[in-house]
């Protein structure tokens, strides 16, 4: 059978950028947990260590049972914060005991117990001063068996016998458990000096607005990697400057490390991945909280809709929480319809609102303090429709929305007022005019393929 020279380097390319983008969505990857995912990264290792430290100047360590991805940068963009399998926020309390259990187990190369490590790391919170302890009580065993599991979700620790949750609701059953030294070692990546405070630690792993053009660009690919979409309008006037020069170049080097295809509009950038790449939240969702959160956009889009060009729009605080009460709310007709069905925990409604709330602002879809939120452009790529259940505020300044709204393009002359097609052909022209001399510009100069000085940021 003659060979396909072409399908065969298709499949190999494929296999390589499936790899990186399951790196990226899990920078922790064990042999245990994720047998197959492992196996495709370790099997293209190579190209994966140096591709991602060319383009986005990232470590990978790929040992015999583990891959580690050490990120660098954009620490307030890209956290997320560690939950609980009832999809619940750690609080302060179990990031305490995830760090103490971490401290003892990285020395330790043999089996243990619960209830020891338990013990040791009592001792541990005693000798830094800490006032924790696991044998406390409920909720003190609550927070410490939730470090331990989210341990054993990592691939850093192995139930041997009995189970975490048996000794969470019974002090008495001891677990035994199996750590991996090697992978606790990686869970940690950086790891703080003694003299430092949370805001100096913050402040040294990150620079958004680098002086050198090499480091400029490394920072903006994280930036186009990370995060759902880069607004042209929030970066510092140097970063923009760099996107609008070199914004071609950098979805080009992108899209060869991740498969990913790249949109570019006027008002930003953002990465579109393959389905299997799920590395942010998937949005929309059929859950309580990715249900009113596309309502609450495409219902803001409808009535809040200028009329005009624009990157975003100023969405009122009591427009916002009238919505939110419609949607989701106590007497919301939707609410019944989700106890009714098995899924996922139904939020009360003060939480689903926060969480909702807090969805959109990751995706960059509703941005700002309350008072002054901002609803994206991208927003109206949802949909824009109206819902009669939420009632109109009453504004009587100039931008009052309470109005219909006008027709897409239509200005501020009243009802009659014509439209103006030479000004509308002049922004369409200015437009294509810009993305020709941005494509001309990417013609030049290293696709982030090819080997450059390196910014220092490793």
């Amino acid at each position: 059978m003659e060979t396909n020279t072409h399908t065969e380097d298709a499949a190999l390319i494929g296999e390589r950028q499936a790899a990186a983008r399951t790196l990226m969505a899990r920078p922790l990857l064990t042999r245990r947990t994720h047998p197959a995912e492992f196996s495709l990264v370790r099997s293209h290792a190579e190209w994966l260590v140096q591709r991602f430290q060319r383009v986005l100047g990232y470590r990978l360590t790929v040992a015999d049972d583990h891959a580690r991805l050490v990120k660098r940068g954009l620490v307030g963009e890209v956290v997320r914060p560690l939950t609980r399998p009832t999809g619940s926020r750690f609080t302060p309390r179990t990031h305490t005991y995830l760090a103490l259990a971490l401290a003892v187990l990285v020395e330790r190369t043999g089996p243990t117990t619960v209830r020891s490590l338990a013990a040791q790391v009592r001792a541990a919170a005693r000798e830094a001063g800490i006032d924790a302890d696991p044998a406390r009580g409920l909720g003190e065993r609550r927070a410490f068996c939730a470090a331990l599991q989210h341990l054993i979700g990592l691939g850093a620790l192995t139930e041997t016998s009995g189970t975490i949750r048996e000794h969470q609701a019974d002090a008495a059953v001891d677990a035994g458990l199996l750590p991996d030294t090697d992978v606790l070692r990686s869970v940690a990546a950086h790891l703080p000096r003694a003299g430092d405070d949370p805001e100096s630690f913050l402040a040294d792993t990150v620079d958004p607005d680098p002086e050198s053009d090499q480091a400029g660009e490394v920072a903006l690919r994280r930036l186009l990697a990370e995060t759902a979409v880069v607004h042209r309008e929030r970066l510092p006037d140097r970063q923009r400057d760099r996107l609008a020069a070199h914004q071609w170049r950098a979805a080009a080097a992108l899209g060869n490390l991740l498969g990913c295809d790249t949109e570019i509009r006027a008002e930003g950038v953002a990465l579109v991945m393959p389905d299997e790449a799920a590395a942010t939240p998937c949005f929309p969702s059929d859950d309580p909280v990715g249900h009113t959160a596309l309502a609450l956009v495409r219902h803001l889009s409808g009535r809040l809709h200028p009329g005009r060009p624009t990157t975003s729009v100023p969405v009122p605080e009591q427009e916002l929480h009238a919505a939110l009460e419609a949607f989701g709310g106590a007497d919301a007709p939707a609410r019944s319809e989700w106890a009714r069905t098995a899924g996922p925990e139904l939020p009360d409604p003060d939480r689903l609102s926060a969480l909702v709330l807090e969805l959109l602002g990751g995706l960059g879809l509703l941005t700002g303090r309350p008072g002054e939120r901002l609803l994206s452009a991208a927003a109206a790529r949802f949909g824009a429709d109206v819902d009669d259940r939420v009632p109109r505020i009453q504004d009587n300044d100039e931008d009052s929305r309470t109005h219909p709204a006008q027709p897409r393009g239509s200005g501020h002359g009243g009802p009659d007022a014509q439209a103006d097609p030479r000004g509308d052909l002049d922004r369409v022209a200015s437009v294509l005019q810009a993305v020709a001399n941005e494509k001309v510009s990417a013609t030049s100069g290293d696709t982030g393929d090819d080997r450059g000085p390196r910014d220092g940021s490793g």
